[in-house]
């Protein structure tokens, strides 16, 4: 880790996350039960699991196979 110019350590970046089903940044940690603590749930698509993502170009494709498949099954 670097520090910047007046000496002071850098901190780390915050790394946005992505639900995995839908491609969502409204997720977040599933706590309250220490069983569940590696748990993530998306309050768009409803997903709950240990999986995340950190990669925006994944999530951006994700995020529109999801409108197309919600606007495909609206349509019927």
């Amino acid at each position: 880790m670097g520090s910047d110019k007046s000496g002071k350590p850098k901190k780390p970046a915050r790394r946005v996350k992505f639900c995995p089903k839908c491609g969502s940044t409204d997720v977040f940690w599933a706590q309250g039960m220490p069983q569940f603590w590696s748990l993530w749930q998306c309050r768009n698509c409803g997903y709950h699991g240990a999986l995340i993502l950190e990669d925006g170009n994944l999530a951006v494709k994700l995020q529109e196979e999801w409108k197309n498949k919600n606007a495909t099954l609206d349509k019927r």
